[in-house]
């Protein structure tokens, strides 16, 4: 039954988890008022106020992993493990005036991937027809500024390998796609 589960976010959950919260209040919003329906949201306003921005994307181009810290952080019971996911051509840094402590029985992984895997299904992964048009899910043209840096550190372009032969990834005349040191931009 819609509304029933209570969920807390805190800022210090993960972006995927705080995004599948938001996607859950939705259809239970939704599903209360009109039936069943999955929904996708990236932003979220009560009374005209945001509340929240799915942020591990830009512009739909490049879908990102935070591979640095600034600011502390402890890995520690209940938890016990962490993990960054990131690339071998990458590195994960830590600011000058941060801590990570690690307690003891605890692991702070370092996971290389070559691929990104926080979509929860292949349907985000394409741009499927919707009822008046085709889904904006993913796209292969920057439109607008994007840089790969500070803790924004392995990104990936996302385009089903049926097609990679096909469609071109294309910049703009008038934009600018920066990738910074220690960053990867994987296509």
């Amino acid at each position: 039954m819609a509304g029933t589960n209570l969920k807390f976010v805190d800022p210090s959950n993960t972006i995927e988890f705080q995004r599948q919260v938001i996607n859950d209040i939705a259809s239970d919003i939704h599903g209360a008022y009109t039936g069943t329906a999955d929904l996708n949201v990236a932003r979220i306003q009560i009374a005209g106020a945001d509340i929240g921005v799915v942020s591990d994307q830009i512009d739909k181009i490049i879908f990102f992993y935070y591979g640095g810290f600034t600011s502390d952080r402890t890995v520690s019971s209940p938890n016990k493990f962490a993990e960054v996911f990131t690339h071998v051509d990458a590195t994960v840094d830590i600011d000058d005036t941060v801590t990570v402590d690690v307690d003891d029985s605890c692991v702070l992984s370092l996971t290389d991937t070559v691929d990104y895997q926080f979509f929860s299904n292949n349907t985000e992964k394409t741009n499927l027809p919707k009822l008046n048009d085709f889904a904006d899910n993913v796209r292969t043209s920057f439109i607008q500024d994007a840089e790969l840096s500070g803790d924004k550190k392995v990104g990936y372009i996302v385009l089903p390998a049926a097609y990679e032969e096909d469609v071109p990834i294309d910049i703009e005349d008038t934009v600018t796609v920066s990738i910074g040191d220690q960053a990867v931009l994987i296509v």
